[in-house]
Formats: structure tokens, C-alpha cells, sequence
């Protein structure tokens, strides 16, 4: 593994965190009255319409029987975690379910034991738990005394970030098997097509789909760039680190992505820092930094065992 391409990850997915922190104020723009299932389902949607020229161009449109149930079980990961989130959203606040995704890069951690195990995966446990920490820190600090979610959105987020936490490994897993060779543009074309179907469809059976007449052409503008930025950019960015970067390392960014948006409150709101915030900025800070040793360590390590044989 080459270091330019370590660097090159890790660059991507500080990318990543911006536009995922950029993607809140976004999706506010969007009307509340259209229902947010069907709004994701057509933000994939538009994302794998996107791809398809490219596609179709290198020949990435072909299947094989094995390749389209692999896409199929990484769309339905997708649909779950976002099906989970807003069906949640609906019984507990924003905080709660902010504070429960914490807990997917150590999930995922978890899940990169069965599925891709490595031998330095234990030097990712303790900083992965220091900007978890941190995170939690950042997120609580508006949390009014005795919110605690329900015991149904509990449950029902819970899958969904269970989901969320196997995707990163799964697609790893697969890529060595029955999606060998396939370049992040087809991983992110399948996936999200295939998860934009399983939410459509579940909008179809809903009656969500009939919120879509709701639709304004400024809600469109947002759709498009949530679509394009919020959504294309970062997953392929995702499919791009995956594999130079260990699963639970890249999904830690979403840490990296609380910080940036604490500091745009910090220095663009003007807003004064609490003692929780500054203690939760450090620790992320902290965390994310011992994160990218780490992982440093563990690609000079494989680099070094490469050369050895």
C-alpha cells in the first residue's frame, strides 16, 4: 500500500466531514411537509443517475448474479439506517439520536473483527472511544434534564445503526469476493440505486409518494445538491478510503464532522464556548489524532510485512 494513497484517503475523508456537516444546514432548506422517506429515497436515486453515463462508459453496468445481491444487501443496510432514523425522529429528538450514532464507529469495530479481522485493530479501540466520548460531549450540551429517548426509537435506531456500522465492514468483505474489482463509481452506483428502490418502494406502500406533489422547485435546488454533495460525494469518498483505510477508522470522521460543526457555531454564530464543548472538542481532537496514527502505524506495519515476503 502506497503512502500517497494513505494520504489521499485520509485527505477524502476530511472532505467527508465537511460536507456531511455542511449537508444539516442543507437539509433544513427542505420543506418539512414532504415526507422524509421518500426525499431520501429520490436523493439516492438522483445520485445513481448521476453515475450511469459514467457507467456505461467503462462498462460498470454489467452484473453478475452474486455482484447484484451483494449491491442489494449494501442498499438494504442503507434503506434501514435511514428508514430507522426518521421513523425514530419521530419519538425522540435529534440529540438522541445524534448521541446514539456515537456508537457505530465502535460497532463497526466490532463487525471489522468478524468480517476483515487485523491485528492492529486494538490500537483503534482506545482513541475510537476517546472521540466517541467527545462527541457525546458536544452533542449533549443542549440536552434538557430527563430527555431520554423511548424505549420503540431506542429499538428501532438501534437496527439502523447496527446496519450502518456493518456497511462499512460488509463492503470490504464483499469487495474481496463477489464485488472484486469494482471501482468506488460502481459500488456507489449499485448501492445507492439499490437502496433508493427498497425506500421508494416502502414509500409506495406508505403513501409517502403522495407528499412528492408538495414539491417546489427551490425544495428541487436543495434536493439536487443534497443529492450531489451530501450524498454522491460522501459515499464515494467512503468507497474510496475503504480499503486503505481499516472500516472503523473511516467511519470515526463522523466525529470530525460534530467538531466542525460546533466550530462554525464557535467562530460564525458567535457563539461562546461552554466548558462541556471545549472538553468534547479536545477529546475528539485527541481521538481523531491518535486515530490517524494508528492507522499510520498499521499501513507502515503491512508495507513492512509486504516487503519481508
Amino acid at each position: 500500500m502506497k503512502t500517497t494513497g494513505f494520504a489521499a484517503a485520509h485527505a477524502g475523508m476530511l472532505l467527508w466531514a465537511l460536507l456531511i456537516a455542511a449537508s444539516f444546514s442543507a437539509a433544513a432548506q427542505v420543506s418539512q411537509a414532504i415526507d422524509p422517506v421518500l426525499l431520501t429515497g429520490l436523493r439516492l436515486l438522483l445520485c445513481a443517475l448521476v453515475f450511469l453515463p459514467l457507467l456505461l462508459l467503462n462498462g460498470g453496468i454489467s452484473l453478475t448474479g452474486r455482484a447484484l445481491l451483494g449491491h442489494s444487501v449494501l442498499g438494504l443496510l442503507l434503506a434501514l439506517y435511514f428508514g430507522s432514523l426518521f421513523e425514530a425522529l419521530r419519538y425522540t429528538s435529534a440529540v438522541n439520536t445524534g448521541t446514539m450514532f456515537t456508537l457505530v464507529p465502535l460497532l463497526t469495530l466490532v463487525f471489522e473483527a468478524v468480517l476483515t479481522p487485523d491485528s492492529q485493530l486494538r490500537q483503534r479501540v482506545l482513541p475510537v472511544l476517546i472521540a466517541a466520548t467527545g462527541a457525546v460531549l458536544l452533542i449533549l450540551k443542549g440536552t434538557a434534564p430527563g430527555e431520554f429517548p423511548s424505549l420503540y426509537a431506542l429499538t428501532v435506531y438501534g437496527i439502523g445503526c447496527l446496519a450502518m456500522a456493518l456497511y462499512a465492514p460488509l463492503s470490504q468483505r464483499l469487495k474481496a469476493s463477489s464485488l472484486k474489482g469494482r471501482g468506488p463509481a460502481t459500488m456507489t452506483f449499485w448501492n445507492m440505486l439499490s437502496g433508493a428502490m427498497f425506500l421508494l418502494t416502502f414509500c409506495g406502500l406508505s403513501g409517502g409518494w403522495r407528499s412528492a406533489s408538495l414539491l417546489t422547485l427551490k425544495d428541487f435546488y436543495w434536493l439536487l445538491y443534497l443529492a450531489l454533495f451530501a450524498t454522491l460525494a460522501t459515499f464515494w469518498l467512503l468507497h474510496r478510503a475503504i480499503g486503505v483505510i481499516a472500516p472503523s477508522a473511516v467511519i470515526s470522521y463522523i466525529y470530525l464532522s460534530t467538531l466542525l460543526i460546533t466550530l462554525f457555531h464557535w467562530l460564525w454564530l458567535r457563539q461562546s464556548p461552554l466548558p462541556l464543548e471545549i472538553a468534547g472538542a479536545l477529546l475528539v481532537g485527541c481521538g481523531m489524532l491518535a486515530l490517524l496514527w494508528s492507522s499510520r502505524r498499521s499501513t507502515s506495519a503491512s508495507g513492512q510485512a509486504s516487503a519481508n515476503r
